[in-house]
């Protein structure tokens, strides 16, 4: 059973460089990929059509919010390519706060008018953390275009635990799926837990696909990745698609 896999462009972006956008399509295109997820920081955000160039999909642009930087998210919105899905971590403190509500607000709105989605992705040590969280907001806003991404990563590594009830509860605003390898280890992301290739650590991502599979989830699932993963680029993600991984 098969299904449309992207990349998250984390992984180009190397301790020694970050790789040109089209020759992170081209290595994905090579290493049996269909798509990729762009990071809102990213130099050639403005430049997507690359990605189609190279007979990819932009599975979303990745964007952070937390004070000072209204204006930055915001522009993002307003000018990346229409139709575009932005997957929203909130970082303005210990929980959701009311300026995460209000931009979230002052971001519908815009979506509403350039056709963007919105899926809120839970993040370890952030505001938002937990799927439980993300759930709360979508019911609290009620608004077509908001949604959630399952991170299996940030559900494993914040021990969030109760995988069914969570998934259960996320469903209905399901828009996104994000898996990784994972073990917890002081030299992780957040001295927690690591981010590795899907067939590495102790996060088991085929009880999660099949858990998915289960309750008819026919969306993309994406690769999460890290420049702290270490070693060849191209190997890392050509490891996977060879062995035939969701």
């Amino acid at each position: 059973m098969s299904r449309a896999l992207h990349h998250t462009d984390f992984l180009f972006q190397t301790k020694t460089g970050t790789y040109p956008l089209s020759t992170q399509c081209e290595m994905l295109v090579d290493a049996g990929y269909q798509g990729i997820t762009v990071s809102g920081w990213s130099s050639e955000l403005n430049s997507l059509s690359i990605v189609k160039e190279h007979g990819l999909y932009v599975a979303a642009v990745y964007a952070i919010f937390r004070p000072g930087l209204e204006e930055f998210v915001t522009n993002i919105f307003n000018t990346v390519e229409e139709g575009t899905r932005f997957e929203l971590a909130f970082d303005s403190g210990d929980g959701i706060q009311k300026n995460d509500k209000d931009i979230l607000k002052k971001l519908l709105k815009i979506c509403d008018e350039r056709n963007l989605d919105i899926a809120l992705y839970p993040h370890l040590l952030y505001g938002m953390q937990t799927t439980s969280e993300a759930v709360k907001l979508c019911e609290e806003f009620n608004h077509p275009r908001l949604g959630i991404v399952f991170n299996a990563f940030h559900w494993f590594a914040g021990k969030e635990l109760e995988l069914d009830k969570r998934l259960d509860t996320a469903f209905p605003w399901l828009k996104q799926v994000n898996l990784s390898g994972s073990r917890f280890s002081p030299l992780g992301w957040g001295h927690v837990a690591t981010i590795e290739p899907l067939d590495d650590g102790e996060l088991d991502n085929f009880q999660i696909f099949g858990a998915l599979e289960q309750r008819g989830y026919q969306g993309h699932y994406g690769v999460l990745s890290w420049k702290s993963m270490g070693g060849n680029v191209l190997g890392n993600i050509t490891r996977i698609t060879d062995k035939k991984s969701p």
